[in-house]
């Protein structure tokens, strides 16, 4: 493991899925249709841009990744009632707290640099382009 430390910026997006119900039981004869509509706007977003959120403060000694961070797609911000996705600039040696979504997905992409990410009882170095898929309930 490398020692040297060293500053990323995390993308995280948590992913709730859409529910789809048939009006019986589904045969491979006859296709499914999902009618999705969305009462959303499209978005085009600089790297500054989105709602700015703090985070609470924690009462144990664990050190938060950041104070804030900015969610770029969101029921507030567009409409989207599917997809949450934030960005998180992580500062040298920050770590992100151990936390579960107990319905959405998550995605981690990594923007710059390397990082190292547990998950369960894996643990691996992730460079610039990787990605942590973080199933719900996890």
């Amino acid at each position: 493991m490398n020692s040297r430390t060293v500053s990323t910026a995390v993308v995280a997006i948590a992913i709730v899925a859409a529910r789809a119900a048939t009006a019986g039981p589904r045969s491979d004869s006859i296709p499914l249709k999902l009618e999705v509509r969305c009462e959303c706007s499209s978005l085009l977003l600089e790297r500054d841009e989105g709602e700015l959120r703090t985070r609470r403060i924690h009462t144990d000694s664990s050190s938060p990744a950041s104070s804030q961070f900015t969610l770029k797609v969101s029921p507030k911000n567009n409409g989207s009632q599917h997809l949450v996705a934030g960005m998180e600039v992580l500062a040298p040696g920050a770590t992100l707290p151990k936390h579960r979504h107990l319905v959405q997905d998550e995605i981690l992409l990594i923007e710059s640099e390397r990082r190292t990410y547990w998950l369960g009882d894996e643990e691996r170095d992730l460079h610039a382009g990787g990605l942590v898929f973080i199933p719900a309930n996890t």
